[in-house]
Formats: C-alpha cells, sequence, structure tokens
C-alpha cells in the first residue's frame, strides 16, 4: 500500500487525478531474489521494487 490523495469533481463525482506519494523501493530490482512469498513480491512491487 502506498500514499495516495484522490481529487474528486464534485458535481459528477469523478476523479479528476490521483497524487501518489515516493514509494519506498522505487526501482529496487528483486528479480531473481530467493526466499519470498508471493504476498511479499506484492507488497515490495506495490512499493516500487521490479519483481
Amino acid at each position: 500500500m502506498y500514499h495516495s490523495i484522490k481529487v474528486w469533481k464534485v458535481a459528477t463525482g469523478g476523479c479528476i487525478r490521483t497524487l501518489m506519494g515516493d514509494r519506498l523501493y522505487e526501482g529496487m530490482n528483486i528479480q531473481g531474489a530467493t526466499g519470498l512469498r508471493n504476498a511479499q513480491k506484492s507488497t515490495l512491487k506495490a512499493l516500487g521494487a521490479l519483481v
């Protein structure tokens, strides 16, 4: 999970933009890493790691 803020258009209820904060592991290459469960890989990917 990463931090985000959504900007909504009140008149239509539609999302105008999603602003996202820095991802902690942006660009970290974990391809070929051993010992990680699927849930851990998914979390790292959401935080910016290259899976």
